[in-house]
């Protein structure tokens, strides 16, 4: 594989570069800007790109590889041929959600059996699930109402201190409003809340907390704080920062020296960063734990992932594994049983896929022994994380894991979907380097981001 490095003013520039020298098949590893030298402020920056092409020898095992695939995949001629010209660029790793990897067959008689015992385990793990979304729902709904319980009280104390005249007020708008409705409907907000909104929400609203969450954080603040911390902004805005680490649950590194074997797999939407993330997790925990690690992927619908990660294997000296059923990765499994840490790539998924998901379930479902990571990207919005966590959720999902943080302006998203749903944060990242760009799950870190008080860590470095 040949690897070289473009600069340029900018991106576009930069990968015209690119693809005049290297052909439309180069693989971009990574980017970053760099400044030149200058007269201070006139300093000029460029933008520096890292890309590869295979040798004419790989590409030639890499077609015959191709066309093997196409014949196993003769099942499944349609979704084979719509992906097998498709080579994808890494600057946005844009996933497509192609053919299917092939399985073993058997007897007629014998995949009867299969699929009816497939489909049992189906329908119980989905009777599990079910039960414990109605427990989780009951627990977070009691919990709702001790908050709001909280919020009413805090209320009536504000009220009672007001002056006796503006008490009067209220009291005289409030009869004036009853007068004046119409039978048999209720209002549910009062002018008052709409001519003040609460100022505490507004501000948790502005950071990109939800308005249902920033309400309850805000009610719960309102019992808590002195009369001074509510006067003062920077005193206000370090008791909201306090409540929000306390309420982000965390669970430390993934993996940690003197732990046994972990098996983690990061799965998720297209493009939202999973490879990169692989890479930036086995570095790490090769650097700084001296783990001895492996990477799976069970990514076989791109050759430009596949290609990607055995890259990074190359790069880090450790073993990559393509695995294309479930009884292989349970195989792969055995034989790193030596391994410390076994990470498994997978292919992004359409959370409206629910064929695709399913498939993935045979191989990272409750019986496999993996810790499945959820990877969402910070600058996605609220319903569409939701969506995603909804779709995967036929996985057995043990962490969130939220990405490119560099794009974002508000980081509200790290404390809404995890206050919803109560799953910890797993780890963040906040650029395409590998390995620096990767953040620990630390609540107070989590809380100051959010808050805007480390806004650089969002940042690359240049």
């Amino acid at each position: 594989m040949l690897v070289k490095k473009f600069e340029a003013d900018t991106m576009a520039a930069a990968l015209k570069q690119v693809k005049d020298t290297l052909g439309p098949e180069a693989l971009i590893l990574s980017t970053r800007t760099l400044r030149k030298k200058g007269l201070g402020v006139l300093g000029r920056q460029t933008i520096e790109v890292t890309a590869a092409v295979e040798s004419p020898a790989m590409r030639r095992t890499a077609t015959a590889t191709q066309g093997g695939y196409s014949a196993s995949r003769a099942a499944d001629s349609t979704n084979s041929a719509r992906s097998s010209n498709r080579v994808e660029t890494l600057e946005d790793e844009i996933v497509s959600l192609s053919g299917r990897a092939p399985t073993a067959t058997s007897s007629a008689p014998s995949a009867a059996v299969s699929d009816q015992r497939a489909s049992e385990e189906q329908r119980h793990l989905q009777a599990q699930f079910e039960s414990n979304s109605i427990s989780q729902l009951k627990a977070e709904i009691d919990q709702l109402k001790e908050l709001m319980s909280q919020l009413t009280q805090a209320q009536a104390q504000v009220a009672e201190q007001r002056p006796p005249e503006a008490q009067e007020k209220v009291a005289g708008q409030t009869r004036a409003r009853s007068h004046g409705a119409r039978p048999g409907l209720t209002p549910i907000r009062t002018q008052v809340a709409t001519e003040s909104p609460d100022p505490l929400v507004e501000v948790l609203k502005e950071r990109g907390i939800d308005a249902e969450s920033a309400t309850t954080i805000a009610g719960y603040a309102t019992a808590q704080m002195t009369q001074q911390q509510r006067r003062d902004p920077h005193l206000q805005r370090e008791f909201l920062c306090a409540t929000l680490a306390s309420l982000v649950q965390t669970r430390g590194p993934l993996w940690s020296p003197g732990q046994p074997q972990k098996k983690v797999s990061l799965i998720g939407a297209t493009g939202v960063g999973k490879t990169t993330t692989i890479a930036k997790l086995a570095a790490q925990a090769i650097s700084e734990g001296g783990a001895r690690v492996a990477l799976v992927t069970i990514d076989t619908y791109r050759i430009a992932a596949v290609e990607q990660l055995k890259v990074y294997g190359e790069i880090m000296g450790i073993p990559v594994d393509v695995v294309f059923s479930p009884e292989q990765l349970q195989e792969t499994f055995r034989r790193h049983r030596d391994k410390d840490l076994i990470l498994i790539d997978t292919a992004g998924r359409s959370p409206r896929d629910e064929a695709r998901i399913d498939e993935l379930n045979s191989f990272l479902g409750a019986h496999s022994g993996v810790e499945n990571c959820l990877v969402l990207a910070a600058p996605t919005a609220d319903r569409l994380q939701q969506q995603s966590l909804d779709a995967f959720g036929k996985l057995p999902i043990k962490r969130l894991i939220f990405t490119k943080l560099d794009e974002t302006d508000r980081c509200g998203c790290l404390i809404n979907l995890p206050l919803r749903t109560n799953l910890p944060v797993g780890c963040l990242t906040n650029g395409q380097k590998v390995p620096e760009d990767l953040l620990p799950a630390d609540s107070q870190l989590i809380a100051e981001l959010v808050m805007g008080y480390d806004d650089d860590a969002r940042r690359i470095a240049v």
